[in-house]
């Protein structure tokens, strides 16, 4: 992060801040790792929400992205991405708008878990006189979604009494492999992959061919990037960072391109000094937001409250109106906080984002 053109930025505060410079620079970075690796590369957007930043990844060599909902896939579909995967199970309803969205062009594809999902999508589709794709969605530790590996041939089995659905690929995410430490999450991915290699066999068994294993968040990509099994790449997180991806050794602060800008309001010298930022701003469910200075200071957080983050204060002289920006822990939850934002790129002016995915629930 440019942290002296982001501090200077004359906006009112607090705002979301992007630095595409550096965006562009982690999207290459995670292109480079797919590529080099043979894999598919496709992006989950959850972390962003823009469409303008899932096009930025497929021009760097993204074969399509990830959506956790109908909803979002309906954003960026018509922010003109055209390649999508729907990573997690929908039900009811929303079969007929993923229906709606193939039959206007959309390449989509749809996570599955159980045998209604396959009945009342293959039923939406027929109303639109289209075809379905599914993504088996595979159990290989989180314990969330997903069917277990034992159920597999049944699902398999009982997608064929749909002669509108195709399996394309199955899903195995693994976003409980958290560890900080490098050796646990190669240890974790090991383990996940043995039961992905008798998942493959056992899919060569039932006559499918040419399918995705689609695999991997943040935290276990480059791992996965080295899987004899896995055929795709679903990260998300990469394209802005945040602290815990520094703590899990993934990026350096420095690399991290998304923050929150914020305007001290009170001080008590020699005690405290307020910020007008809290965790309405900056989601905490990965702890406290680091605070730094134009010169990459960082400051020491007593408490934080909705609209509020109280700061132990080291300075001597008034700090009112001072700037700070906030590195947030976790990067999808806090953009999702923001209606726009704010991009700095060298050359240009700071310009605002429309964050067009943001609150998109259903």
């Amino acid at each position: 992060m440019d942290l002296n053109r982001v501090l200077d930025i004359d906006f009112e505060t607090p705002f979301q801040v992007i630095d595409m410079d550096q965006v562009k620079l982690n999207v290459e970075k995670m292109q480079n790792i797919a590529t080099k690796n043979n894999k598919k590369l496709r992006p989950h957007s959850k972390t962003h929400k823009i469409p303008e930043l899932s096009q930025l990844q497929l021009k760097y060599g993204a074969t399509g992205i990830c959506v956790q909902k109908i909803s979002e896939a309906e954003v960026m579909f018509y922010g003109g991405v055209r390649d999508i995967l729907v990573s997690n199970e929908i039900i009811g309803k929303k079969f007929s708008r993923a229906a709606n969205l193939i039959s206007q062009g959309a390449k989509l594809v749809v996570a599955v878990d159980n045998y209604t999902q396959l009945e009342q999508f293959s039923l939406a589709c027929k109303h639109y006189h289209v075809e379905g794709e599914i993504s088996v969605d595979l159990n290989i530790g989180m314990d969330r979604c997903g069917i277990d590996p034992n159920q597999l041939e049944s699902l398999i089995n009982g997608s064929k009494n749909f002669n509108n659905l195709n399996v394309v690929g199955i899903m195995a995410y693994d976003g409980h492999v958290q560890s900080e430490k490098l050796e646990d999450r190669i240890r974790q991915v090991e383990a996940e992959e043995e039961i992905l290699e008798r998942t493959v066999k056992e899919l060569g068994i039932l006559g499918l061919k040419d399918f995705d294993i689609s695999v991997g968040g943040t935290p276990t990509a480059e791992i996965w990037a080295k899987s004899q099994v896995a055929t795709e790449l679903q990260p998300g997180t990469y394209i802005y960072q945040d602290t815990t991806r520094v703590k899990q050794g993934l990026c350096l602060e420095s690399e991290i391109a998304m923050g929150v800008v914020s305007s001290v309001i009170s001080e008590s010298s020699g005690k405290r000094f307020v910020l007008d930022a809290g965790y309405k701003s900056v989601a905490i469910d990965h702890g406290y937001p680091n605070v730094t200075d134009n010169e990459g200071n960082f400051y020491r957080i007593i408490s934080m409250s909705e609209e509020h983050t109280v700061i132990e204060n080291p300075f001597a002289e008034s700090v009112l109106q001072k700037k700070f920006l906030l590195y947030p822990g976790h990067a999808c939850t806090t953009a999702d906080l923001w209606d726009t934002a704010y991009a700095i790129e060298r050359g240009n002016n700071p310009r605002r984002i429309i964050i067009e995915g943001r609150g998109k629930r259903e």
